[in-house]
């Protein structure tokens, strides 16, 4: 990419950012260090009392979405990247730690419908922190649900899901539900 053509792409997320902080007004922090980058179609969601911190350098590709819903808390850690099409929607609470990147279409959620036996699906949110590590590499597709927690320097191979604590750092994990596949020493 030539220097003109970054300049353009750094200026129209500049505007971006300062339009969400417009809008956010004290609900978002944004670290001082190197810039944020938004990315064009990229929507930052903040419900009222919602709290959205984000660290130096935080990269969001176009077409991510990051809804933080009425009094929920949302930590993006220094260097935290999502590749296109990501999605983090947050009731209670997550943090994703430092230097961690998304592949493509992510999807982490700290909350879930209540179902019953009769295959009823409720209104109603059940909902639990989800936690992700520093230095982790969460691949294409991976989707995180309510309450896991993702150990640092974790690698979570694509198309995973990942419905209970993966607590093994510096792993590989893969499946459906995602489990331990190897240790790296």
């Amino acid at each position: 990419m030539n220097r003109i053509a970054k300049a353009l792409k750094w200026g129209a997320s500049a505007l971006r950012v300062l339009r969400v902080r417009i809008v956010a007004g004290n609900r978002l922090k944004i670290a001082s260090g190197k810039p944020l980058y938004l990315g064009k179609g990229t929507r930052l969601i903040l419900g009222e009392g919602a709290s959205l911190s984000i660290g130096a350098g935080v990269y969001l590709s176009p077409e991510c979405i990051v809804q933080v819903n009425k009094g929920a808390t949302l930590v993006l850690e220094d260097g935290v990247y999502m590749n296109e099409g990501c999605r983090v929607t947050v009731v209670e609470s997550a943090r994703i730690g430092a230097d961690t990147l998304f592949g493509p279409n992510v999807q982490i959620y700290d909350h879930d419908h209540e179902f019953d036996r009769r295959g009823g699906v409720s209104s109603k949110l059940l909902h639990a922190p989800v936690s992700i590590g520093h230095r982790c590499w969460l691949c294409a597709n991976t989707v995180v649900t309510r309450g896991c927690s993702i150990a640092c320097c974790s690698l979570v191979s694509a198309n995973s899901v990942v419905t209970r604590d993966l607590n093994e750092a510096g792993a590989l994990y893969a499946g459906v539900p995602a489990r331990l596949i190897k240790r790296y020493d």
